[in-house]
């Protein structure tokens, strides 16, 4: 393979260390999915952008780099150009926890393709050790050993999740799936002993996890449409049957928030029969976006989209009417949304950290333009409309949305975090407040779960909570949902008898006692 990378040096440099960001065992790495790798000034312009606010995470576009794209043929070189642009760009930008996603998929040496697609990408017989070295070739690419590394190389990257979602991206038998993740496993550790290998993603979504008695796991899978039935709870199960096979679980959250920790649980009941712990990823989300797989401005067609909590059958017409309004291009409408999806993402990251992922990407650094269109009906919900930023095809930002600016704020306040905690507020159970412990001082954030979908318009539910804190006053800090809003407000408050009082709703706020 040393044809298709850059020559060693003739004595191999040490490893570098990250400078800033998330170190092992120390928080939650919080990326955005998917960076665009259309050309070199599109990455670059991206970076720059995620960099500016902190992000120690991101993962790139998929299908750009999966196998075939990266190989034309059996006796082709491997072509990096891409890769390389997404990690060195990122790396200069500070991002030190990167998610590189190995998609298998080629079609010159899957088993069934056709002209539009890779119908089962497992590897032919006679290709199988192309697959490995090219695996192999990554990892060894970026693994920080100073032997093929790529020129620039700051530091090692370390997750690979082999395949991006365990459902009709990988449509492949399960037992064909996991021994195209044991040739990727064992050719990936024989390059880094430092790698983290994750299997394709679990999608749970919109099966709803949130059962009193792990008997009824069966039962609410089996009970649930789901329209993408290519990998049931059964095929889950016999991936978790090999942790020989992966060093870190792999999730999708595509529900709302707290679907993370409904899955927490169902993995911890599934590990603890199995005997073992891993560590948890979740390596792409949505916002809560109420509705996919269907349409959703057609609320009797035999073809309308399954609808996900908090939203209920009994709401379709108002979701019919809202996306009508998005789909329309309506102000109001539109800016709302962009709101909604920076306190939801908001809320999912800090779900995440309490329950102790280790990376999360969310959803997304831009719009997806076609999925907003009359044609397709908000048939993918909210997540449509949930970009960060929009951005120039040669990388020039052209406008930057409340969600950049939310998880900007939100990074800055998790900085050096070593640990997120929920705090039970009883006996309201719609209440969530968390304490971040960071070494200079522990601050929180809070907001109020309204358990039901709320949409433009709708009295969104507010409570008064008391947060125990010891110094004379805080600053309340509202989370950035405001189009055109670049910095946070805040209000300074006095404390009384060693709490201080706070309003919450659906927008979190964060409270920093004032010493």
């Amino acid at each position: 393979m040393g044809a298709c990378a850059a020559a060693p040096p003739a004595t191999p440099a040490p490893p570098v260390e990250p400078r800033a960001g998330r170190l092992p065992d120390a928080g939650i790495a919080v990326g955005f999915e998917y960076a665009l790798l259309d050309n070199e000034p599109l990455v670059i312009g991206m970076a720059d952008a995620f960099g500016a606010i902190g992000l120690t995470g991101m993962k790139h576009y998929v299908e750009a780099v999966e196998w075939g794209n990266m190989q034309s043929g059996p006796g082709a070189a491997i072509k990096f150009d891409k890769l390389d642009w997404f990690v060195r760009e990122s790396q200069r930008a500070g991002m030190t926890e990167l998610t590189i996603s190995l998609k298998p998929h080629c079609r010159w040496a899957a088993t069934r393709s056709n002209l539009f697609k890779v119908i089962d990408p497992t590897p032919q017989p006679q290709y199988r050790e192309h697959f490995k070295r090219w695996v192999n070739a990554v990892v060894e690419r970026y693994d920080g050993d100073g032997v093929d590394d790529m020129p620039g190389l700051r530091w090692p990257v370390r997750s690979y999740e082999i395949g991006n979602e365990f459902s009709s991206y990988e449509p492949e038998p399960v037992d064909d799936y996991l021994a195209t993740l044991a040739m990727a496993y064992k050719s990936a550790h024989d390059a880094y002993d430092g790698v983290l290998v994750a299997h394709a993603a679990f999608l749970t979504t919109p099966v709803d996890l949130d059962v009193g008695d792990p008997a009824d796991y069966d039962r609410v899978w089996n009970e649930t449409r789901r329209v993408d039935e290519h990998h049931g709870l059964d095929d889950l199960r016999a991936v978790l049957d090999r942790p020989d096979l992966f060093d870190v679980i792999n999730l999708h959250n595509l529900g709302d928030p707290y679907e993370i920790e409904d899955q927490f649980r169902w993995l911890g009941y599934e590990t603890g029969q199995r005997g073992y712990t891993k560590p948890v990823m979740i390596s792409d989300t949505l916002c809560t976006s109420y509705i996919g797989w269907g349409t959703a401005i057609q609320p009797a067609s035999p073809k309308r989209g399954v609808v996900v909590r908090p939203a209920t059958e009994d709401d379709r017409e108002r979701l019919a009417a809202y996306f009508t309004k998005l789909i329309d291009k309506d102000r109001q409408t539109l800016e709302w949304t962009r709101g909604f999806v920076a306190a939801d993402q908001v809320q999912r990251t800090i779900i995440a950290a309490e329950q102790g992922v280790s990376v999360i990407n969310l959803a997304f650094v831009a719009d997806i333009p076609f999925l907003q269109t009359r044609l397709f009906g908000g048939g993918a919900g909210i997540s449509a409309w949930a970009g960060a930023l929009r951005i120039a095809p040669r990388g020039r930002v052209l406008e930057t949305y409340p969600l950049y600016h939310a998880i900007g704020q939100l990074t800055g306040h998790m900085r050096g975090a070593t640990r997120v905690e929920r705090i039970v507020h009883a006996p309201d159970e719609r209440v969530r407040l968390y304490r971040i412990d960071r070494p200079e001082g522990d601050r929180f954030v809070a907001w109020l779960n309204p358990m039901r979908a709320i949409l433009p318009g709708d009295t969104s539910p507010t409570t008064t909570i008391e947060i125990p804190v010891e110094t004379p006053s805080v600053l309340i800090e509202d989370v950035i949902t405001g189009m055109g809003q670049t910095s946070p407000t805040s209000v300074r408050s006095s404390t009384t008898g060693g709490h201080a009082t706070v309003q919450i709703g659906f927008t979190p706020v964060f409270v920093v006692p004032e010493r």
